[in-house]
Order: C-alpha cells, then sequence, then structure tokens
C-alpha cells in the first residue's frame, strides 16, 4: 500500500512539474507596427483629380502628365510599364494614334484611404493605326479597371487592365495577333 502511495505521489510531483514548467511565461515576440502617414482622399478630391485623368487620356497631352502623376510614379498596365514621364508619352501617342477620339467614362469607384479602385470604359471608333494595323471606323466599347494609390493629390502608382482582345474582336483586328498554326490529329 506505501508503494502504490509513493507511486501516486511520484507521479503527481511529475504531473505537477510538467504543468508549471509549460506555464511558465514564455517571451512573446515584439510587434513592431510601422505607422503609416495616409490621408484619406476625398469623393470631391478623387472627382478632380478623375477630371485631370479624363483630360490626360482624352487629349494625350504631355504636359498634363504633371497634373495627374507624382514626380515619382509607377503605372502597370496591360500595354506594359511606365515609371516616367517620357515613357507614359510613349504611351499616349500609341494610344492617340490608334483610337484618335477614344472617350474615357467613369463607370463606379470605391475609396479605401489613400487608394481608389475604378472602374471605367473606353469607347469610340477605330480609325487610327497599331502595329501596321490600319483601322477600318468600327465602333468598339472596352470595360477596365484600374486602382491608383494617390499620395499628395497625385498618382504615385496606377495598376490599369482591360481586355484588348475585346477591341479588336468588336474592330476585327484580330490580324493584329499571330497565331501559330496547329496540326489538328
Amino acid at each position: 500500500m506505501k508503494q502504490l502511495t509513493l507511486k501516486k505521489s511520484f507521479l503527481f510531483i511529475v504531473l505537477i512539474t510538467l504543468l508549471s514548467l509549460g506555464c511558465k511565461d514564455v517571451p512573446k515576440e515584439e510587434v513592431i507596427e510601422e505607422k503609416v502617414d495616409v490621408t484619406a482622399i476625398s469623393d470631391a478630391d478623387f472627382n478632380t483629380l478623375w477630371k485631370k485623368i479624363d483630360a490626360l487620356w482624352e487629349q494625350r497631352d504631355p504636359a498634363l502628365i504633371h497634373t495627374v502623376y507624382a514626380d515619382t510614379f509607377t503605372r502597370a498596365a496591360t500595354g506594359g510599364t511606365s515609371t516616367s514621364s517620357e515613357e507614359l508619352t510613349n504611351e499616349l501617342n500609341a494610344v492617340g494614334k490608334a483610337f484618335p477620339g477614344m472617350k474615357l467614362n467613369l463607370v463606379s469607384y470605391k475609396i479605401a484611404g489613400n487608394m481608389v479602385s475604378v472602374i471605367w470604359t473606353v469607347d469610340g471608333n477605330f480609325t487610327g493605326e497599331i502595329a501596321g494595323l490600319k483601322g477600318n471606323g468600327k465602333p468598339y466599347s472596352v470595360k477596365g479597371i484600374t486602382v491608383l494609390t494617390i499620395e499628395n493629390g497625385k498618382v504615385v502608382n496606377d495598376d490599369s487592365f482591360w481586355d484588348t482582345f475585346a477591341v479588336f474582336g468588336q474592330t476585327g483586328g484580330y490580324g493584329i495577333v499571330e497565331v501559330a498554326p496547329t496540326e489538328i490529329k
């Protein structure tokens, strides 16, 4: 009986010891929060900026770039990436040459702090030329989405995407896309 009591006592001491070791305070990793001063953009400020964006893309005037984009910016789009006024001017010129009468239309937007997600459409007639394909005057209308990051009233990051194939599908311009022939078995 004494031996059973000793075993129980020993097991009890081991259990208490294990529990006490497991319950010791373990130092927690220090969490460092980086505070970023983000000034939320208002509806009025966004609408003012959108008017400038609309003018830039419809007029395709490089002198307007500085009214929309910060000195340092990144624009990642379906057609490539621009990080300077010179690169963006090249994009504006290509768009202007291919789609001279293009109209940009704001469909909707959502503001979250200093970021704005924008749904838009562009429409017009394919009357210009792109990659050697001459326009045929056919109309097009394409929806796109842009996510803008805005600081001090100007765009510092612009992620814009649209369906290029929809433009060519509507205008009959699929000849611009080369497809390798495949053998069907």
